[in-house]
């Protein structure tokens, strides 16, 4: 990894564009190599003064204004460029990129609208409770260049892929998973098309030796991918639901899609049946992603503060058999919510709480076409923390309380995970 950065920074000028933790990665690791003529940083935020001393800091509005003035750019995920990329001089290039151009064939790369830090989390642990040599990184929150000192030649490297990672990627893992394909990140993108584009690119690069371990319903079309194409599905699995496997906290048919898709790639490792199952009852399911809080009052409350889909919402109102109050909304990023409006009133949900912007567009839409009975369950609160307690004071005892919100967090928390801990926080838990 340093020789392909050292050549690539050898005499130029180089630019890290976003200073938060994968734009500090890739400062230390360019450091490391030395070679260029020049180091700078640029981020809309103030960056440490201590840097300012012999790295030029550019900073403000205007930040994205200086790219051309640099031959190459680490850009940091999430970013917006401003003009497209190609009507740069500059070479733009990214961490997700750069480490498969070198790692990519012992890579396994992980992307999807919905589920991905599950099934990455699950197939790395899976793996290295069968005694694999196995590593971790990306978008869950490890810079992937923190974890090249640690790669062996036999090393397998399970690596979550946004779609900020993916955008201009010109290379691929060798095994690539795409677990599905929903509307989101409009915010950033403007359509839902250049949004999957994005995520496409997980398998637009690979080659005729690879392996695409793809959603059925989201299938490449033809020509778009050299790879072999293996169609997951949940009848995969060497049982029929989580209930069979004592001890296994993840709950919903989608976690068990989600476990179809890292049984089939854990097959090409050589595990065996009993190995998986014994792996996966050992696995803790992640924070925020529908986490069992516990019981108050004989109340059960979840968290699953990462949904920002009305596929999770769903999802997740499905996988609790007691659910029983639901809270949504968050940031309004132009989604459509019609699928949520159209479902909720087929539930059993005693209690539906909107809250913040998308709160209000989903209160809306719900109250042109649902029944004045159902309306009865709906209830607009404005914050988490008056609807926490109006949850606390209503739910019937027996039900589950579940936050999800099927909206982002901006606007009103740092991330989704502090919106999780507000929840946990308000409940009481």
């Amino acid at each position: 990894m340093k020789e392909t950065i050292r050549n690539l920074v050898k005499d130029k000028k180089v630019l890290i564009l976003g200073y938060g933790r994968e734009g500090q990665s890739s400062f230390r690791m360019v450091s490391s190599v030395g070679g260029y003529a020049c180091l700078d940083i640029a981020d809309a935020n103030a960056v440490s003064s201590d840097l300012t001393s012999s790295h030029k800091v550019i900073t403000g509005a205007s930040y994205l204004d200086c790219l051309n003035d640099y031959d190459v750019v680490f850009k940091s995920p999430g970013i917006v460029l401003p003009m497209d990329i190609s009507n740069y001089s500059c070479r733009i290039t990214c961490q997700a990129d750069l480490f498969l151009e070198v790692y990519g064939a012992q890579t396994i790369g992980i992307t999807g609208t919905k589920g991905k830090s599950t099934t990455s989390s699950l197939l790395y642990h899976i793996l290295k409770e069968c005694g694999k040599d196995v590593l971790f990184g990306g978008n869950i929150g490890i810079p992937i260049f923190d974890i090249t000192d640690q790669i062996h030649p036999r090393t397998i490297i399970v690596f979550e892929l946004s779609c900020h990672q993916l955008e201009y990627a010109k290379f691929a893992p060798s095994k690539a998973i795409l677990l599905n394909l929903y509307e989101d990140h409009l915010d950033h993108y403007g359509t839902v098309e250049k949004y999957w584009n994005a995520k496409k690119n997980i398998y637009r690069n690979q080659g005729y030796c690879d392996f695409l371990f793809c959603n059925p319903d989201f299938l490449p079309a033809t020509g778009e991918c050299k790879a072999t194409v293996i169609k997951v599905k949940s009848q995969d699995l060497p049982f029929n639901s989580f209930e069979e496997i004592p001890g296994v906290t993840l709950r919903g048919t989608h976690n068990l899609f989600n476990t179809a898709f890292v049984y089939d790639v854990c097959r090409r490792y050589d595990i065996s049946d009993e190995d998986f199952k014994a792996a996966l009852a050992t696995f803790k399911t992640l924070a925020h992603r529908l986490q069992y809080l516990g019981k108050l009052d004989e109340i059960d409350y979840y968290d699953d503060s990462i949904s920002t889909t009305v596929e999770s919402a769903i999802s997740a109102v499905r996988a609790i058999p007691n659910a029983g109050t639901l809270l949504l909304g968050g940031m309004d990023r132009g989604i459509d919510y019609d699928p949520l409006v159209e479902f909720l009133p087929t539930t059993r949900l005693e209690h539906i709480i909107l809250m913040y912007d998308s709160g209000k567009v989903i209160f809306e839409k719900l109250k042109t076409t649902a029944s004045p009975s159902f309306m009865e369950k709906v209830h607009y609160i404005q914050d988490l923390k008056d609807a926490c307690a109006f949850a606390k004071a209503n739910a019937s005892k027996g039900t589950a309380v579940i936050l999800s919100p099927a909206s982002a967090s901006y606007g009103v928390f740092k991330n989704f995970e502090q919106r999780g801990d507000f929840f946990k926080e308000y409940v009481g838990l």
